[in-house]
């Protein structure tokens, strides 16, 4: 893969229009710092501006996908006052859930533990495959405090609210295939292949054109808010302004050809 940037806790790359954004802390289980996530808004912004990059890939350098929040954060907050950490835990949240913000595919290759806030990053992103020895859990009540980094939300909108309140209520840590029972993560696979299978699906996602993929994930993401005659509504209004796409013509001869088609975007 080709380098984008140089950081110090993370890595950005890019290779077939594929963005890949390792957390790179493996010596602390990429445990989530304040540098990181400076160093993550930025990388999040570039990909967002990148011509060349239609997916992001997420994930963890080492045995595990990020243990959370780093701990050697948490006593400077103590001494400060609420007003200060609400402040704090704006920035700190906000700058990770930026990839939740990005118009393009995302998908979380979730290579081992995924706790507290780090669960929370896997959940913000579109799309997460598991390796078959990963673990994800909001253990944030194990530690004494409220959940954060938009938990009750993304949880909700996948587990609905018995689940939510469970799994944020006792702070239980889930095998991936619990979490595939549970519709948290796409699919678990062995670990040796999660590289393998991500890889292959944002690439024939990253072949397919653009402008749709942006359109699915606008239109899915605001489902919930929508009422089916909202949708049907914006279906067609996009459908006519993709039927004078070029692309769309392709799509057509492709089929009529009997051959894969080569999308130009």
């Amino acid at each position: 893969m080709t380098p984008i940037a140089s950081y110090n806790t993370i890595k950005l790359e890019h290779e077939h229009r594929v963005g890949m954004l390792t957390l790179n802390r493996p010596e602390q289980r990429n445990a989530m710092d304040t540098a990181m996530a400076v160093e993550f808004r930025d990388a999040v912004q570039r990909v967002g501006q990148h011509p060349d990059i239609k997916v992001l890939v997420v994930t963890g350098a080492g045995p595990a996908f990020t243990a959370g929040g780093d701990l050697q954060m948490f006593p400077g907050w103590v001494e400060s006052t609420p007003l200060e950490i609400e402040n704090a835990l704006h920035d700190y949240y906000g700058a990770f859930l930026s990839v939740h913000r990005l118009p393009i595919p995302t998908i979380a290759a979730i290579n081992g533990a995924a706790i507290g806030a780090g669960a929370c990053l896997a959940l913000a992103c579109d799309m997460r495959f598991a390796a078959h020895t990963a673990s994800i859990g909001f253990t944030f009540i194990r530690l004494g405090i409220n959940p954060g980094m938009g938990s009750e939300y993304l949880l909700y909108r996948l587990v609905g609210p018995a689940k939510t309140k469970e799994l944020l209520m006792t702070g239980d840590i889930l095998s991936a295939e619990e979490a595939g029972g549970l519709g948290l993560v796409n699919r678990v696979v062995p670990d040796h292949r999660l590289q393998t299978t991500v890889m292959d699906v944002a690439r024939r996602m990253a072949r397919m054109p653009g402008v749709p993929l942006r359109i699915i994930k606008e239109n899915t993401d605001s489902a919930d808010r929508s009422t089916l005659s909202d949708i049907l509504h914006k279906e067609a209004v996009y459908q006519g302004i993709t039927f004078q796409d070029p692309n769309f013509q392709e799509g057509i001869r492709a089929m009529l050809e009997k051959r894969a088609p080569e999308f130009k975007d």
